[in-house]
């Protein structure tokens, strides 16, 4: 039986390169998408076996697309396959559950293997992102908010509802939703109120006053 696969790519070009090398392959793409919206709603329609996703969308982060797909759909697997190295990005989408993390600029992998891996339930990374992942695992790092998740988590500390804080950075509620969500997974709380704290006791409000959120 072919594995069904999700193209999602903001460029064009890759996602018919990608196409290109799958075809002579036991592989289906199912479909092809440019942003992370437009991801997720295809990946909850299809169910694919495999989702390749760039690390950076057209309107967001791959790694909040990794996180909900990890949360909605436990068995379709994320491969990453990034324009650049960006230390934040690889931490994030390991900590978000994709399965491998792929350079666009590393020599053409035989990414029909590395596919059917993933899909069997290994992980594969390549050997600079695996350098990343070794250096943070040795120094115990983990996930940092990103400049969006903080503002929303600074803004839900002021007390604003999801549609108050998407009216002010211009966001959709579905959107602060995720990026909430992503702050919770990061900070290890399971609610709003938990997150404003723990994201208080580790500095990253500010002088702000924590009591519009209880």
């Amino acid at each position: 039986m072919k594995l069904s696969v999700l193209l999602a790519d903001r460029h064009p070009v890759v996602r018919a390169g990608l196409r290109s090398w799958l075809a002579p392959s036991d592989f289906d793409v199912v479909g092809e998408v440019s942003t992370a919206a437009e991801a997720l709603e295809a990946a909850f329609r299809m169910r694919p076996d495999i989702v390749v996703l760039d690390a950076l969308l057209a309107d967001g982060a791959g790694a909040g697309v990794c996180a909900a797909i990890s949360r909605r759909l436990p068995g379709t697997v994320t491969v990453v396959y990034a324009g650049d190295l960006d230390e934040e990005s690889v931490l994030e989408t390991a900590a978000a559950g994709a399965r491998a993390y792929l350079l666009k600029d590393a020599p053409k992998p035989n990414l029909a293997n590395v596919l059917r891996r993933v899909a069997a339930g290994e992980r594969f990374v390549d050997p600079a992102v695996a350098e990343v992942l070794f250096r943070a695992q040795g120094a115990a790092a983990r996930p940092r908010l990103t400049d969006q998740e903080l503002s929303v988590v600074r803004l839900a500390a002021q007390g604003l509802t999801n549609r108050e804080i998407g009216a002010r950075l211009y966001l959709s509620r579905h959107t602060v939703k995720e990026y909430l969500s992503n702050a919770m997974r990061k900070l290890g709380v399971d609610s709003r109120v938990a997150a404003v704290v723990e994201a208080g006791r580790r500095g990253l409000l500010g002088p702000m006053s924590l009591s519009k959120a209880s």
